[in-house]
């Protein structure tokens, strides 16, 4: 085959259906190997082909109509070297730019009229800088086609690659063109006979549901049947696996793994039910809010049944770890005793005692300084408290509790984690150990116990012999975590003595690395360590990537691309998740979508002022409500003052004060208001718009001179991450704001100098 021409009509067909936007779906890997073979098959019940001596003609339903896509296969190669994902990609670019210009439509960065007769398409994200081109005549053969009335009505498709050629002046071989159209006339009329006589079988085929044009926002609160026909193979393949060993779903925010590990649970418990075998399963995610919005997503699916609160043969819990955690040692604990029944929220409190913990060491320092390491006593001396404070957390938690087991023995004998609080002398260690108990002091006093000393304590109990005795009886059959990401290295370590047997371990749950704030170091190989502590279930267990991004738009995909890759220095064994996404919005989608910007205001009072008609605009652009827009706010100073002046000015809108709290995202949609929250809550979540403000040079990330390096990375590290999961909960479009004597923040350097992000 010399050429493959796709007629207007089945170009929206291809452009319309979700299903052919991606590879990962079935039919859109057929589409991509017919692609590759230089022909298109049956992908749908609205396109039908025809072949001809050198080519083949794809074409759709509407009689008369008489615009093309001519590929020139040979003298292009677009899909000889391609993968499936690169096949479907050029397809989707070129159709979606071949509308836009027959209807005068407006293009994107990455589409370029260059003259009136070449345009470059540059499929992948700016950001990447992968300089790959495809190029196209827009007037092909003009003068033969000027005389029949018929230029402007054919856009060829001559060269894919990083050369620029010889830019406008660039002439293509019109060889090709011509045996296509010579071999147009001939069938022309057979193409409108076929589509009036093939037109009923398309409208008497199209009363399956699975054929319905899949909705705009797929929202999660579906059943279980109608979920597996908007999946992924990819997603299927998680889903459907059994659950005998370790298996990761991994992938960027938005790529659907919540949903997934939802029907993975609700899969295991039915095919339970329907091999009348008992099957005990739990479903453990981070925080209070989120089990609420889990255990609400189950029932949706159909998991009524399986969720009851009595023992039965069939049970599905749903838990947060610290819940579980306290069920288990009921009779040694009681609930008020928890810092905090949130994890997210015990966390914070945690923080707030460390901070009190080190104000009463700093009086016994000079006791210490004689003996510490002069890297160490300047980093303690010179830093901001607000900065030491997580890291020293960090230290308290995951080295002094879970690795040293609270013996300072021992905890002189662990080597320092990389990135983390400098710590190399026993002069050091043992300053930190004091504010360890002064830290100690203060829970005691309280009569309380930390989200450590419980989860660590429960680990005690998971490891007995009175628990392996009952493990067969009391352990699940299935384990299934969610943000796996958020969990720290001693919560991590509790999972593996859930299951039933001692030699396997049913784990599937679900990670974006980008996300990790649980820890810092976390690293590939971590969870891996953690879930499955031997060699050979870690090389049994399975992962499977999701690059699919249902939620956003190209055009924030290729932001949080940005902001991902630029943090890459900052991470060991950094794997960019955002770095083979992409977005499977249909055409009509992402005409809702505009280019994520920037935008600045004079001064802090101005922006705050401003940010509530900006969101306003946003949200008329889209034809969204105003509960389908968030409002991040990156300085907790300007949130409490716009919180303030919504008060004020009954301004409408919730607040968002735990993380991924679905209840009051239901509250802002049915009341038509604005959420407002800090990138801490948002989590979780997503959005039609988000608007996110203060982000601007020593806020994000706060970056006083004297700050150490010690500091800049942890805080650099966090605002990397916050920014990354606030952008990622929009679909179509970002509004990002700061102040003018700022300019905006670093990490947005590398999306503005590549185009990634306007700035107005």
């Amino acid at each position: 085959m010399t050429f493959l021409a796709i007629r207007r009509d089945a170009v929206e067909e291809l452009i319309a259906e979700r299903s052919l936007q991606s590879a990962d779906f079935s039919e859109g890997k057929k589409l991509a190997l017919t692609l590759r073979s230089g022909t298109i098959e049956y992908v749908s019940p609205r396109i039908a082909n025809t072949k001809t001596k050198n080519g083949v003609i794809v074409y759709g339903r509407n009689v008369g109509e008489q615009h093309y896509i001519v590929l020139d296969l040979e003298q292009s190669r677009i899909f000889k070297e391609a993968t499936d994902s690169q096949a479907i990609l050029y397809l989707q670019r070129i159709a979606r730019f071949a509308i836009k210009f027959w209807d005068k439509g407006v293009l994107t960065p990455a589409e370029k009229v260059v003259s009136s007769k070449t345009a470059a398409i540059f499929p992948y994200p700016l950001s990447q800088k992968n300089g790959l081109r495809i190029t196209i005549d827009l007037n092909p053969d003009l003068e033969r086609l000027a005389k029949r009335g018929k230029s402007g009505r054919y856009l060829l498709v001559y060269k894919v690659g990083t050369n620029e050629g010889d830019g406008p002046q660039e002439a293509a071989s019109i060889a090709t063109f011509r045996q296509f159209l010579d071999e147009l006339e001939p069938v022309g009329a057979k193409l409108e006979t076929a589509v009036a006589q093939t037109a009923p079988r398309w409208e008497t085929s199209f009363t399956s549901a699975n054929l319905m044009p899949l909705p705009s926002k797929v929202d999660i609160h579906q059943r279980y049947d109608t979920w597996l026909r908007l999946l992924t193979d990819d997603q299927k393949k998680f889903i459907l696996a059994p659950i005998t060993h370790p298996i990761r779903i991994d992938g960027p925010a938005g790529t659907g793994k919540t949903a997934s590990l939802s029907l993975a649970a609700i899969h295991s418990m039915r095919q339970a039910a329907e091999e009348e075998r008992e099957f005990q399963a739990i479903f453990i995610t981070h925080s209070e809010a989120s089990r609420r919005s889990i255990h609400t997503i189950l029932e949706a699916m159909g998991g009524t049944d399986f969720l009851t609160e009595q023992t039965s043969i069939r049970r599905l819990r749903v838990e947060t770890l610290q819940s579980y955690c306290g069920q288990l040692l009921r009779q040694d604990i009681s609930e008020t005793e928890f810092v905090d029944a949130d994890a997210y929220d015990a966390k914070q409190l945690q923080m707030m005692y460390v901070d009190e913990a080190l104000r009463q060491a700093q009086e016994e320092f000079t006791s210490y300084e004689f003996f510490m390491s002069p890297d160490f006593k300047a980093y303690m001396k010179s830093e901001d408290d607000e900065f030491k404070i997580p890291l020293i957390q960090h230290e308290i938690s995951v080295v002094i509790k879970g690795r040293a087991m609270e013996n300072l023995d021992i905890y002189k004998k662990i080597p320092p984690i990389p990135s983390a609080l400098p710590v190399q002398s026993e002069g050091d260690k043992a300053f930190i150990w004091r504010v360890y108990e002064r830290y100690r002091e203060q829970l005691v006093t309280g009569g309380q116990f930390d989200t450590d000393d419980v989860v660590l304590t429960a680990l005690s109990q998971l490891s007995t012999p009175i628990w392996r005795r009952r493990r067969t009886r009391d352990g699940f059959d299935a384990i299934f975590v969610d943000e796996t990401h958020l969990f720290n290295m001693n919560e991590l370590s509790i999972f593996h003595h859930l299951s039933k047997s001692e030699s396997s371990f049913p784990i599937a749950f679900a990670v974006d690395r980008s996300q990790a704030i649980g820890d810092r170091g976390w690293t590939d190989d971590i969870d891996v360590t953690s879930l499955m502590p031997s060699l050979e279930d870690q090389s049994s267990s399975t992962t499977i990537n999701v690059n699919g991004i249902f939620r956003c738009s190209p055009d924030i995909v290729n932001l949080a691309f940005s902001i991902t890759s630029s943090g890459a220095s900052l991470f060991a064994n950094f794997q960019d998740p955002m770095g083979l996404a992409h977005s499977n919005m249909t055409f009509e989608e992402e005409k809702k979508a505009k280019r994520p910007y920037y935008t600045e205001f004079l001064t802090d009072d101005a922006m705050i002022e401003g940010v509530f008609g900006l969101a306003d605009d946003v949200r008329t652009e889209m034809g969204s409500t105003k509960g389908d827009v968030a409002i991040v706010v990156f300085d907790e100073k300007i949130f409490h003052e716009i919180e303030k002046k919504a008060m004020q000015e009954n301004r409408p809108v919730e607040v968002l004060k735990k993380r991924g709290d679905p209840e009051v995202a239901r509250r802002a949609k049915s009341n038509g208001r604005f959420v407002l929250s800090l990138p801490d809550y948002v989590g979780g979540l997503e959005f039609d718009g988000v608007v996110l403000v203060g982000v601007d040079r020593g806020r994000v990330p706060p970056s006083p001179e004297h700050q150490l390096s010690q500091s800049k990375a942890y805080l650099t590290f966090a605002a990397h991450n916050k920014l990354y999961v606030a952008v990622t909960r929009a679909r179509y479009q970002v509004a990002i704001l700061g102040v003018q004597a700022r300019g905006p923040s670093a990490i947005l350097k590398g999306a503005l100098d590549s185009g990634a992000l306007d700035k107005t």
